[in-house]
C-alpha cells in the first residue's frame, strides 16, 4: 500500500522523530544533522518470495527512484560540512558527487552466515557493502580526496555481525543488525548529535540511536514498518530510561 508523499510525524519524543511518508519531500522538513546511515531500496523489485506472503515486494524498490540523487539533495540540505554518511547497497562512485562525498571507503557488512541468493550460482553471498564518505562541500576539496575527518574509533574496514536468520526474520526482509549500526554510530558522532535516517525500515537506525545516546530523525514509506519500528524505538527508549536511571 502507498504510503502518504508529504510525510507527517508518526511518532515523537525529545529523542526521536519518525516519519511516515516519502523521503524526497524531507528536504526543507527537517534541521541540520550530524550523521546519515541508511540502507535505501536497491531498485532491483526485491520480493521475500516467502511462501506465507509475509512481506511481499519492497515499496519503493521498482527501480525508479534515483537514489543517489535523493540522498545527494539530503545531504547537501541538512547534512552538516565534514560530517560522515554510511550508505548501504551503492558503491562510492554512485554517491561521492551527488552527495559531496570526499574521502569515501568501501566497508564490508560480513553477515556471519550465507545468504540464499542465486542458488544457481556455487557461492553464496554472505556480505554487503556499506559507502563510507565525508561530506565536503567544496569541489577541489573532493577531487583531493578530502575527508580527513577520522571516525573516533578507527576499525579494520570489515564488519562483522550475524544477521538475523531463518525465523529471526519477522520484522523487516532487509532488517540490519543493530549492534552493526550502533557500531557506524559510535563511529562517526558524538553523545547527543543527531542522527538522519530517511529510509529507516523497521527502526534499527533509530533503535541504536537511542541505545547509544545520540537523538535520532527517521522516514519511511510503508506504513507496515512505520507501526514496526514505533514499537522498537518505544521498547529502545523504555531500556534507555532505566540505563539513565542506573
Amino acid at each position: 500500500m502507498p504510503g502518504p508523499t508529504t510525510p507527517t510525524v508518526a511518532y515523537q519524543t525529545d529523542r526521536v522523530t519518525l516519519y511516515r511518508g516519502d523521503a524526497a519531500e524531507l528536504v526543507g522538513l527537517l534541521p541540520t544533522v550530524d550523521l546519515l546511515v541508511t540502507d535505501p531500496p536497491y531498485g532491483v523489485k526485491w520480493d521475500s518470495g516467502r511462501n506465507d506472503g509475509r512481506f511481499g515486494a519492497l515499496l519503493g524498490d521498482d527501480g525508479n527512484l534515483d537514489v543517489p540523487r535523493l540522498l545527494g539533495v539530503l545531504a547537501r540540505a541538512h547534512l552538516r560540512n565534514r560530517r560522515h554518511a554510511y550508505v548501504f547497497g551503492y558503491r562510492p562512485d554512485q554517491l561521492a558527487e551527488p552527495m559531496q562525498l570526499g574521502g569515501t571507503t568501501q566497508l564490508v557488512w560480513d553477515k556471519g552466515i550465507i545468504g540464499l541468493g542465486n542458488l544457481e550460482h556455487p557461492w553464496g553471498p554472505a556480505h554487503e557493502h556499506i559507502t563510507f564518505g565525508v561530506r565536503a562541500k567544496s569541489l577541489s576539496h573532493r577531487r583531493a580526496g578530502d575527508g580527513r575527518l577520522a571516525a573516533r574509533i578507527r576499525t579494520g574496514s570489515v564488519l562483522r555481525h550475524q544477521r538475523p536468520n531463518g525465523g529471526q526474520v519477522n520484522r523487516h526482509p532487509t532488517e540490519k543488525p543493530v549492534p552493526l549500526i550502533a557500531e557506524l554510530i559510535e563511529s562517526s558522532s558524538r553523545h547527543g548529535e543527531l542522527v538522519l535516517d530517511p529510509f529507516a525500515g523497521s527502526g534499527s537506525t533509530l533503535v541504536a540511536a537511542v541505545l547509544t545516546g545520540r537523538r535520532a530523525i527517521g522516514c519511511e514509506l510503508d506504513e507496515r514498518y512505520v507501526e514496526v519500528a514505533r514499537r522498537r524505538i518505544t521498547e529502545a527508549e523504555r531500556i534507555a530510561d532505566m540505563m539513565t536511571a542506573a
